[in-house]
């Protein structure tokens, strides 16, 4: 009777662990950046970014350049791009990171197309420890997704994997994106079919992720609207370039 209990056990834990949902990407990977990207409030065609990194011994001119690559993906020049080390809690606190800002047109689609995740993949992939980017964070502010948002992609088995949440007490579409390759080339994110819009607070997917991710979506979205922002986009907006 007692081996017959046992097996019945096993057999139901079995059926349990089949049966069981995979855990969110917010769950097992630990991001290297975190984007907070939002329209310029002006009405410009200009996105606002800024670009936080989770390790302080991040390599402030790797950054710079993958905010450049970015810009050069987009057909738009970074404009204001200011590379530097950033407290996160306070002047005076010693827990810093690196952080980036600039403006640049269209990261968000205005023609409804998406969100350009391949474009801003590739421009953080490819390169070597101990900097080596295999997850990313972005936020965009003030968005919230359609019917052809897309909202996940890819296994384990796929250059790159993206899942999506919305919060909808924030306006704010969360992804988090892993990348198993490093090689930008293979990287191909569809711009999304038909979906039913998540709407999961990202405080919920993201459970047990290292507490230094929340207090950097915290300080971003603060500091993503800061007047130096409207400052540059009033300076000029240029023109997007063709190719």
């Amino acid at each position: 009777m007692k081996r017959v209990c046992l097996g019945i056990l096993a057999i139901a834990a079995s059926v349990s662990a089949q049966q069981a949902p995979p855990k969110s990407l917010f769950q097992t990977v630990r991001p290297q950046v975190l984007l907070t990207i939002r329209p310029d409030p002006n009405g410009s065609r200009a996105d606002l970014l800024e670009a936080r990194t989770i390790d302080p011994a991040y390599p402030a001119d790797q950054l710079k350049v993958q905010i450049l690559q970015l810009g050069k993906l987009l057909n738009s020049e970074p404009r204001g791009l200011a590379v530097g080390r950033s407290s996160i809690t306070g002047e005076s606190a010693n827990l810093t990171t690196i952080k980036a800002t600039c403006a640049i047109d269209e990261i968000i689609s205005r023609s409804g197309k998406g969100f350009h995740l391949q474009e801003i993949a590739r421009a953080f992939a490819g390169y070597p420890a101990p900097a080596t980017v295999s997850g990313l964070t972005v936020q965009f502010i003030g968005q919230s997704p359609s019917k052809s948002t897309l909202l996940s992609f890819g296994g384990e088995g796929d250059p790159i994997q993206i899942e999506g949440v919305f919060d909808a007490a924030f306006q704010t579409l969360e992804y988090r994106m892993k990348l198993n390759t490093q090689n930008p080339e293979e990287i191909t994110v569809p711009e999304g079919g038909e979906q039913t819009p998540v709407k999961e607070p990202s405080n919920v997917a993201g459970s047990g992720i290292n507490w230094l991710v929340w207090i950097l979506v915290f300080v971003s979205a603060i500091a993503v609207g800061a007047l130096v922002y409207s400052l540059l986009v009033k300076s000029g907006t240029s023109r997007r370039t063709s190719g």
